[in-house]
């Protein structure tokens, strides 16, 4: 009996051992199944070539199949990866959570959805953008694929919190930027919007009357800006299909700085300051130079022929004087609270493309001709965030929280307020279900040190990455679990 159980034990680590050397030989010949960020890793074929060397060296992990964790939807899988998440940008000071929306691939798209489904929307993936890292986090949409960065200004005096932007900062009036630098996966043949989508308020509610005093308010600042306000369909309306939600869009000027980079030129490094950048990266478009009215005409030229082939890099900071982000709170002569008008949501930033509808009275569309529905929508980018400051309890009965690139996630909570005794980064990937973790605490850990500490029999020369391991990785143990921040009801 002995025996035949040391022999199973033996068996099922070499099961083990070989599916993982079988996976690395093997997944890049299944592309489709990847996450974004394990494709920067040189998936032949799916993405531009140039964004295969988008990630540092010890970002790009082995490939692995992508696993029922960012497919399947479970809500308190999502709860305490998103918890997770929360704990990971700090809890001492007030922080970010950014995520890059998408559909879920082989899923209704929200478009399909919104025709024949009465409120709400179809469950998506949320994939973690962390604060104020050195690179781009891989980013990719039915749509567009790039990189995306949040830059901050603490709000904090403590030494040390948000380190890395700070000297980018002290010559700027902004308090945030957002960066997102990738190519277009189609040629956009309608107008394009960038604006605020409430995509999870709660519309079973009247517009409030401090509502309407904010909103008089704040056009008042933005008069010189073509927008586009709704506060979308309330009550019973809103839970008819193809209910309309509630928008402050703009056309593409609404971007403060866009950069297209040809084909065959290198595109300006993501965190980089832009001062001086002028045209070395290609053509340079940034509103505060340029006026607000030669800088829209040049942008709706540039907007009009997009090609597939060329890099763009938009740059977002205009309302971050008079919306802190961070504290979540309108700056408009006073101080409001956010938490105020969108209770427990958050916030979209999208970038999308709205398919002109056939009017009936020649050019003069009617009022209800205007208005910008989920079924007239393709969207680009969809960012959605939230302060620290805040709860957002609901979410993830609506979303498959993922997170980033194990390194890079790290880097943010290095710079950033978590406590050093308690960090961990997950990388969401599986095999036959299960999922990897790699705990930090007290010290890196190595996730091949962790498969060596398992496998004790194999020796080292088996695994072609021993001699890359630093004295810090040796020092690896178990894996541990992380308490986290809020237990979301």
């Amino acid at each position: 009996i002995r025996a035949l159980a040391s022999g199973s034990l033996v068996l099922a680590q070499c099961r083990a051992m070989r599916g993982c050397c079988f996976r690395r030989e093997h997944d890049s010949e299944q592309d489709g199944d990847l996450l974004p960020w394990q494709m920067a890793r040189g998936a032949e074929g799916h993405r531009p070539a140039d964004y295969r060397s988008a990630l540092r060296p010890q970002d790009r992990l082995p490939l692995v199949r992508r696993g029922v964790e960012t497919t399947m939807h479970d809500e308190a899988r999502s709860r305490e990866v998103m918890n997770r998440q929360v704990e990971m940008v700090g809890t001492n000071d007030l922080n970010l959570l950014l995520y890059s929306v998408c559909d879920i691939p082989g899923q209704p798209t929200g478009r399909e959805a919104a025709a024949s489904c009465a409120g709400g929307h179809p469950v998506q993936q949320a994939w973690h953008i962390p604060p104020n890292t050195s690179s781009g986090i891989p980013i990719e949409t039915e749509n567009f694929v790039g990189t995306a960065i949040v830059m901050y200004r603490s709000a904090s005096s403590r030494p040390g919190a948000a380190a890395r932007y700070a000297s980018y900062f002290e010559t700027k009036k902004r308090n945030w930027e957002v960066r997102i630098q990738g190519k277009f996966k189609r040629v956009p043949t309608s107008d394009m919007f960038i604006g605020i989508v409430l995509r999870d308020f709660n519309y079973n509610q009247a517009v409030a009357g401090h509502s309407k005093m904010v909103r008089r308010t704040g056009m008042a600042l933005v008069k010189s800006y073509d927008l586009y306000m709704s506060w979308g369909d309330r009550c019973e309306a809103a839970l008819r299909p193809n209910a309309e939600l509630s928008h402050l869009v703009t056309g593409m000027s609404g971007w403060d700085q866009i950069i297209r980079t040809e084909q065959g030129r290198t595109p300006p490094e993501l965190g980089a300051d832009y001062k001086d950048l002028r045209d070395s990266c290609g053509l340079n478009l940034e509103r505060n130079k340029m006026g607000l009215s030669s800088y829209t005409e040049a942008v709706s030229e540039m907007f009009g022929c997009i090609s597939t082939e060329d890099t763009y890099t938009l740059c977002f900071w205009g309302v971050s004087q008079v919306i802190d982000l961070l504290r979540w709170q309108f700056k408009i002569g006073m101080r409001i609270n956010m938490k105020t008008f969108f209770e427990d949501s958050p916030l979209h930033v999208t970038l999308y493309e709205r398919e002109r509808p056939h009017y009936k009275n020649g050019n003069r569309p009617s009022e209800a001709e205007e208005r910008h529905l989920e079924s007239q929508k393709r969207y680009y980018l969809d960012l959605m965030f939230w302060s620290s400051s805040v709860e957002c309890p609901n979410l993830p009965k609506s979303y498959i929280f993922i997170d980033a690139p194990p390194a890079l996630a790290q880097e943010s909570a290095d710079v950033g307020d978590g406590d050093p005794a308690v960090r961990q980064v997950s990388d969401n990937t599986s095999s036959d279900g299960q999922r990897n973790s790699v705990a930090l605490v007290e010290g890196k850990r190595s996730r091949l040190r962790s498969w060596i500490d398992r496998l004790r029999w194999i020796p080292g020369f088996a695994c072609s990455g021993h001699e890359d391991r630093t004295p810090a990785a040796d020092a690896c143990r178990r894996p541990s679990a992380l308490s986290p921040r809020r237990a979301y009801a």
